[in-house]
């Protein structure tokens, strides 16, 4: 996938003529409208997190359920399939299985957990097709803060706008005010199952300072009490 320097550009060329442009797979035009190629890790074997695709869809989509954002992935063999909600706030998960589906409403604000199991037979499960638009006056899901430990309880995985204008972890620190010892933004590599935390005040210019990728959601760990409220991502 293109670098966010890239994305830049390209929205920046698609305002001013008005023409569709891709880069790296993702497909945008003036109106703030995408299409998104997002790779995904398949034959994932136990509990994860090695298989744990954390996935952002774009704020306004026509994924209005768990159902429909399952009928993105597959159509056939929905058994091995399982898209998952995480509360934060008390650390537990809301599991739905593509073969059952769910009418329970989603919103493109969360990230959601994807895990496919197996190989699904004459589908293409290490990709899926993510289409949607903006919505510059959604704000993210409360950040709940004050946890110690491991999680999931305290784990934030909110969605980044496609159009965001944050390059790398530290600029959420900065958006959320959250300073030295403050909190930790994570991106998770799900082909490895490994994590890349950045510690908020740390080193900018740091390995662990880690770029914002197009359709994946990131893990905010408040350390400090109180929660976070309403937050508007910056976007173009």
């Amino acid at each position: 996938m293109g670098s966010k320097s890239s994305w830049k550009a390209w929205v920046v060329l698609g305002a001013a003529v008005a023409l569709f442009v891709t880069s790296g797979g993702l497909l945008m035009a003036s109106n703030m409208g995408f299409k998104i190629n997002k790779g995904m890790k398949n034959n994932q074997l136990g509990a994860g997190p090695t298989g744990d695709n954390w996935v952002s869809i774009p704020f306004t989509s026509p994924y209005n359920n768990f159902t429909a954002l399952c009928n993105a992935f597959v159509t056939t063999n929905k058994q091995r399939i399982t898209i998952s909600r995480l509360d934060a706030s008390t650390g537990t998960f809301t599991n739905v299985n593509c073969l059952a589906g769910s009418a329970v409403a989603i919103t493109g604000n969360t990230g959601f957990r994807v895990r496919i199991v197996g190989t699904l037979p004459a589908e293409s499960p290490s990709n899926v097709i993510l289409v949607g638009a903006s919505n510059e006056t959604l704000a993210w899901p409360t950040i709940f803060g004050g946890f110690v430990g491991l999680g999931p309880k305290g784990d934030n995985w909110p969605g980044v706008p496609y159009h965001t204008t944050m390059l790398k972890a530290n600029e959420i620190c900065t958006l959320l005010g959250l300073g030295l010892t403050q909190g930790t933004v994570s991106r998770i590599d799900a082909n490895t199952g490994s994590f890349t935390n950045f510690a908020c005040g740390g080193a900018v210019g740091g390995a662990s300072n880690f770029s914002l990728v197009i359709g994946e959601a990131v893990r905010i760990r408040k350390n400090t009490a109180g929660n976070i409220v309403g937050t508007l991502p910056p976007h173009f």
